[in-house]
Parts: C-alpha cells; structure tokens; sequence
C-alpha cells in the first residue's frame, strides 16, 4: 500500500480544503494510505475526512519574541519570520522528520511547497498543486525571501498539477517549469453534491433568487455583486440575492447593504450545505476578480442551476467560453448587464439551465483520479 502525505495551511471551510478533502477521500477509497498535515488548527471539514485518512496537525515552530524582531504573523498564509528564514531542509525536519512517505504533496502555495522541496526522501514522489492564477494572485512568495527561491523550490517537484489551462499559463510565465506542469481540474464529489441539494432550505423564497457563495473577501468580487443589485433595485427590478459565506469584508458589505436600503440581501452566512441554496436559487453568480478554478460555478452546474460568472480564469474554462453559462466582462457594468438580462428573459435562464445540464458529464471524477495516479507512476 502506497502512502501519500499531503500538507495544506488547514481544513477551514474554502475551495481548496474541500477539493483535499475529496482527493483524500477518493485515494483512500482505492487503497492508499493517505495522511494530511495541516500547520493550522482550523478543522472545519474534519469530519468530512473519511475514517482511514490520518489527520495530523502540526502547530508552527514555537519561538521566543525577541525585543526588537517581533514574530509577526500575516492574516493570510504569510506564517512567521522563522519559516521565512529557514532552509526547506531545515523545515522538512522540523514537519516531516524522519517519517517516509512514497508520495508528498505539497498542496498549496508558500510553507506547504517550501516544506517538500525540502525533502530529504530522494525515493519519494513529490508534487505541487497551484490553485491560483500567479499573475494576479498575491502570497506567491509567502514564506520564500524571494521569487528566485520559489522557483528553485518548484524545481525540485516531478510535477506540478495547475488546476485550469489558464492557472497553468500564468505559472509558467512567473516561475517557468514549463516541462513539469499538467493541467488537471479539480475533483468534485458528484454524487454527494446531488444528495445533499434534496435537502429543504431554510429560509423563505417567493421571488426571483440570485445566489453566489464564497469567502467574503475583495478577490471574490462582492463589493460589486452588491453596487450592482443597488442599480437594478434603482432600475425596478424586484429580485433576492443570497450570499453564503463569511470573510473579512463581511461587516463592511453587510453596513453597505444597509446604508444604502438593500433589504433583498441576505447574508446567509457559514452553511454546512450550500447545495441546497444552489438547488433552490433562480441564478448562480461568480463575481471574481481573479479565480484559479472557481469549485462553485462547477457545482451549480451539477445541480442545473444557470450560472452567470464574470470572465476570469478558471469559470471561463468551466463554462468553455460561455457555452455552458454567460460570461460578463470582469466589473460591475457586466454583472448588473448580465443579471439584468436574466432578470428580463425568462427564455435566457431556462436555456442556461439547458446548458448546465449538458456540462455535468464534464465533472467526471474517475477520469481526474486516473491523470492524478498517473502522475505517482501507476494505474491502479
């Protein structure tokens, strides 16, 4: 039995720790032995982890704060002055030790691919995911002194697996490695998603329903989702948009809706289930600025649920141009077009819907387990 360590920051509730949790779960079905190590301890998804994956968490490398160099923490994946300075062999000792693994992945950009550049297990497969378009992504040198380092550090990958065509264009122009990237989408629990959407939601919808769900953040683009429902409420048109998630603009949109009288907002907040809004809801929305691949267009298009996105990389891989969803330029003047096109044909949502529907095979996760273990060495 094969035995694969994946590091990732944590299993709080976002895209890429769902996409872990899927792949954990789908190796350790077909046999493998699987461990994630996660450097924070935000455990959302924990209990989403099948029973035979191993969870390990791994706290940062405690240290004294010295008077003038304070160990500083960023809010957002930058971990510390120490893991900065210190050498990827320095830090695999540190997390890994003298365990041995036949496959280490590093799962997310910064500590997790300094970390297994620094492996000391020369029989061991390495590979990196890149889950984010590194020409408008920040955190790129999280943890790294410099660009240079990162690129040494990819370097030391067999492969490194880019999540759309377009996330892997935009690696190999900033870090190069052309030879050793591979484009593979993400896996999506299909069945699990179908199951979870019959289940009732709980609050009330007796009118036009616009959904979008993500972490409440400048990147997703919710600032103009919101400036753009003001100008079709301005405009007469009668509609609710429901947003799940939270994040750190939460408060800041929230004060905004009310200054400015938005009551057919609803912020829905954290919901273990968000399949069943997508079910429910009229119309899915992607807003962002940037994506790497973007797992809730994909979704709603399981559920056959019409999807407007703003033409960004990864949805528009997703949506293969606009065939399968409408594509809006990137602002503020496109969504409000987009939404109001929808909200003014019904034939516009019900061919969408059409569409969705014929985009589902598309999903297929056997074919993107059969690419990732081929990348170990094996069929199996």
């Amino acid at each position: 039995m094969k035995t694969i360590l994946f590091i990732l920051p944590s299993l709080t509730l976002g895209g890429l720790e769902r996409v872990q949790v899927t792949l954990a779960n789908a190796l350790a079905d077909k046999g493998y032995d699987v461990t994630v190590m996660v450097l924070e301890n935000r455990l959302d998804l924990k209990n989403e982890l099948d029973r035979r994956v191993h969870l390990i968490y791994k706290p940062y490398k405690p240290h004294k704060v010295m008077r003038r160099i304070p160990y500083i923490r960023h809010k957002f994946y930058d971990d510390g002055m120490w893991e900065t300075r210190a050498t990827p062999k320095k830090l695999y000792k540190y997390y890994i030790g003298n365990e041995k693994f036949d496959i280490e992945v590093g799962f997310f950009r910064g500590l997790a691919v300094k970390v297994i550049s620094g492996s000391t297990n020369k029989a061991s497969k390495k590979l990196a995911w890149v889950h984010s378009d590194f020409k408008l992504c920040g955190g790129v040198t999280n943890n790294f002194k410099s660009l240079e380092e990162v690129k040494i550090a990819y370097s030391k990958y067999d492969s490194i697996v880019c999540v759309s065509h377009q996330t892997e264009k935009s690696f190999n122009e900033v870090i190069g490695l052309q030879g050793k990237t591979v484009t593979i989408y993400n896996m999506l629990p299909v069945e699990k998603i179908l199951s979870a959407a019959q289940e009732p939601i709980n609050i009330e919808k007796n009118k036009f329903t616009v959904l979008s769900v993500g972490h409440l953040t400048e990147a997703k683009g919710y600032d103009r989702l919101i400036e753009a429902v003001k100008r079709l409420n301005q405009n007469g048109f009668d509609f609710d948009l429901w947003l799940v998630g939270y994040g750190e603009d939460e408060d800041k949109l929230k004060e905004y809706a009310k200054e400015n009288e938005l009551n057919n907002i609803n912020f829905l907040g954290y919901q273990k289930n968000p399949y069943k809004y997508m079910k429910a809801a009229d119309l899915y929305v992607c807003s962002s600025r940037y994506e790497g691949f973007n797992l809730t267009v994909a979704e709603a298009l399981i559920l056959e649920t019409p999807v407007l996105s703003t033409d960004c990389t990864g949805p528009a891989e997703i949506l293969d141009g606009g065939k399968y969803g409408m594509l809006v330029d990137n602002s503020t003047d496109g969504l409000y077009n987009g939404i109001r096109s929808f909200l003014s044909n019904t034939d516009l949502l019900d061919a969408y819907c059409q569409k969705a529907g014929l985009r589902k095979p598309f999903f297929d996760g056997e074919n993107t387990y059969k690419k990732i273990i081929n990348l170990f060495g094996e069929n199996k």
